[in-house]
Protein backbone atom coordinates (compact mmCIF):
# COMPACT_ATOMS: atom_id res chain seq x y z
CA UNK A 1 0.00 0.00 0.00
CA UNK A 2 2.89 2.35 0.81
CA UNK A 3 4.37 1.75 -2.61
CA UNK A 4 1.11 2.52 -4.34
CA UNK A 5 0.77 5.85 -2.49
CA UNK A 6 4.39 6.78 -3.28
CA UNK A 7 3.90 5.99 -6.98
CA UNK A 8 0.71 8.12 -7.09
CA UNK A 9 2.51 11.07 -5.49
CA UNK A 10 5.39 10.78 -7.98
CA UNK A 11 3.02 10.60 -10.96
CA UNK A 12 1.15 13.69 -9.79
CA UNK A 13 4.42 15.61 -9.26
CA UNK A 14 5.75 14.67 -12.70
CA UNK A 15 2.53 15.62 -14.47
CA UNK A 16 2.60 19.05 -12.78
CA UNK A 17 6.18 19.62 -13.94
CA UNK A 18 5.35 18.68 -17.53
CA UNK A 19 2.35 21.01 -17.68
CA UNK A 20 4.41 23.95 -16.36
CA UNK A 21 7.09 23.26 -18.97
CA UNK A 22 4.53 23.22 -21.75
CA UNK A 23 3.32 26.65 -20.67
CA UNK A 24 6.89 27.99 -20.70
CA UNK A 25 7.48 26.71 -24.21
CA UNK A 26 4.30 28.35 -25.48
CA UNK A 27 5.23 31.77 -24.08
CA UNK A 28 8.78 31.63 -25.43
CA UNK A 29 7.65 30.89 -28.99
CA UNK A 30 5.49 34.03 -29.11
CA UNK A 31 8.47 36.36 -29.37
CA UNK A 32 7.67 37.92 -32.74
CA UNK A 33 9.92 38.43 -35.72
CA UNK A 34 12.79 40.93 -35.59
CA UNK A 35 13.69 42.84 -38.74
CA UNK A 36 17.14 44.36 -39.26
CA UNK A 37 16.66 47.62 -41.16
CA UNK A 38 19.75 49.54 -42.19
CA UNK A 39 19.66 52.44 -44.59
CA UNK A 40 23.34 52.55 -45.53
CA UNK A 41 25.20 49.26 -46.10
CA UNK A 42 28.37 50.79 -47.58
CA UNK A 43 30.69 53.53 -46.36
CA UNK A 44 33.76 55.00 -48.10
CA UNK A 45 36.42 56.44 -45.79
CA UNK A 46 37.95 58.23 -48.78
CA UNK A 47 41.67 59.03 -49.05
CA UNK A 48 43.82 57.83 -46.11
CA UNK A 49 47.50 57.69 -45.27
CA UNK A 50 48.75 54.23 -44.29
CA UNK A 51 48.57 53.85 -40.52
CA UNK A 52 45.49 56.02 -40.05
CA UNK A 53 42.79 54.52 -37.85
CA UNK A 54 39.26 55.64 -38.73
CA UNK A 55 35.78 54.63 -37.58
CA UNK A 56 32.24 54.70 -38.88
CA UNK A 57 28.96 53.71 -37.21
CA UNK A 58 26.26 51.98 -39.25
CA UNK A 59 22.86 53.00 -37.85
CA UNK A 60 20.14 50.33 -37.74
CA UNK A 61 16.57 49.97 -36.52
CA UNK A 62 14.62 46.90 -35.46
CA UNK A 63 11.48 47.40 -37.53
CA UNK A 64 10.05 43.99 -36.64
CA UNK A 65 7.83 42.91 -33.77
CA UNK A 66 10.36 40.78 -31.88
CA UNK A 67 13.63 41.47 -30.06
CA UNK A 68 16.65 41.70 -32.41
CA UNK A 69 19.79 39.96 -31.19
CA UNK A 70 23.08 40.42 -33.06
CA UNK A 71 25.03 37.23 -32.43
CA UNK A 72 28.31 38.33 -34.05
CA UNK A 73 29.86 40.49 -36.74
CA UNK A 74 32.37 38.64 -38.92
CA UNK A 75 35.06 40.54 -40.83
CA UNK A 76 37.32 39.45 -43.68
CA UNK A 77 40.45 41.04 -42.22
CA UNK A 78 42.24 41.71 -38.95
CA UNK A 79 42.37 45.39 -39.89
CA UNK A 80 38.70 45.75 -38.85
CA UNK A 81 37.33 45.84 -35.32
CA UNK A 82 33.63 46.05 -34.58
CA UNK A 83 31.47 47.08 -31.66
CA UNK A 84 27.74 46.30 -31.53
CA UNK A 85 24.96 45.94 -28.95
CA UNK A 86 25.26 42.70 -26.99
CA UNK A 87 21.77 43.07 -25.50
CA UNK A 88 18.58 42.49 -27.54
CA UNK A 89 17.27 45.55 -29.39
CA UNK A 90 13.53 45.95 -28.78
CA UNK A 91 11.06 46.47 -31.64
CA UNK A 92 11.16 50.09 -32.83
CA UNK A 93 14.51 50.75 -31.13
CA UNK A 94 17.75 51.65 -32.90
CA UNK A 95 21.42 50.92 -32.44
CA UNK A 96 24.85 51.21 -34.04
CA UNK A 97 27.45 48.83 -35.42
CA UNK A 98 30.76 50.64 -35.16
CA UNK A 99 33.53 49.64 -37.56
CA UNK A 100 37.12 50.67 -36.81
CA UNK A 101 39.53 50.37 -39.77
CA UNK A 102 43.32 50.38 -39.26
CA UNK A 103 44.93 51.17 -42.62
CA UNK A 104 48.47 50.14 -41.56
CA UNK A 105 49.97 47.79 -44.15
CA UNK A 106 47.31 48.57 -46.74
CA UNK A 107 47.84 50.30 -50.07
CA UNK A 108 45.68 51.37 -52.99
CA UNK A 109 41.97 50.75 -53.19
CA UNK A 110 40.76 48.73 -50.24
CA UNK A 111 37.33 47.07 -49.95
CA UNK A 112 36.37 45.14 -46.80
CA UNK A 113 33.16 43.26 -46.06
CA UNK A 114 31.41 42.52 -42.79
CA UNK A 115 28.69 39.96 -42.13
CA UNK A 116 26.21 40.72 -39.37
CA UNK A 117 24.76 37.48 -38.00
CA UNK A 118 21.45 38.02 -36.19
CA UNK A 119 18.18 36.28 -35.33
CA UNK A 120 16.53 37.70 -38.46
CA UNK A 121 15.48 36.46 -41.89
CA UNK A 122 17.82 36.42 -43.70
CA UNK A 123 20.22 35.57 -40.90
CA UNK A 124 23.19 37.41 -42.49
CA UNK A 125 23.26 41.08 -43.47
CA UNK A 126 26.31 42.25 -45.42
CA UNK A 127 27.98 45.62 -44.84
CA UNK A 128 31.12 47.02 -46.47
CA UNK A 129 33.70 49.77 -46.09
CA UNK A 130 36.23 51.09 -48.58
CA UNK A 131 39.17 53.50 -48.73
CA UNK A 132 42.03 54.54 -50.94
CA UNK A 133 45.23 54.19 -48.93
CA UNK A 134 48.45 56.00 -49.76
CA UNK A 135 51.40 54.03 -48.47
CA UNK A 136 54.66 55.91 -49.11
CA UNK A 137 56.83 53.06 -47.81
CA UNK A 138 55.34 50.53 -50.24
CA UNK A 139 55.38 53.05 -53.11
CA UNK A 140 59.06 53.80 -52.40
CA UNK A 141 60.04 50.12 -52.58
CA UNK A 142 57.97 49.41 -55.68
CA UNK A 143 59.73 52.21 -57.66
CA UNK A 144 63.17 50.65 -57.17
Amino acid sequence: MKYLATICVLLIALSCQNSSRKGAVKTSTKTGTPKFEIQERFYNFGQLQAGEVVAYSFHFTNSGDGALLIEKVETDCGCLNTHFPKEPVAPGESGYIEVVFNSAGETGRVYKELQVVANTQPEITKLAVAATVENELINLYSKN
